[in-house]
């Protein structure tokens, strides 16, 4: 399982998304096209929740993601 966590640098507010990857999945295998099947977390995190000054997703141009896989 892959594990994504968005670091809140402020009140640790961290925002975190686990996925399960198929490795059968097209997703996986080598491109026939110009770029294979997106796989992951499509709504991990808002680009809206990123630019809310009340947030500390990205503090003084700088942010943290920490991915786990297990």
């Amino acid at each position: 399982k892959v594990t994504l966590m968005m670091i809140d640098q402020n009140n640790k507010e961290h925002i975190q998304d686990t996925f399960k990857p198929d490795p059968t999945s097209s997703s996986f295998k080598k491109p026939e096209t110009e770029m294979n099947i997106a796989s992951g977390c499509p709504l991990f995190l808002p680009l809206k929740r990123l630019d809310d000054p009340n947030s500390a997703y990205v503090k003084d141009d700088v942010m943290f993601v920490k991915i786990m896989v297990d």
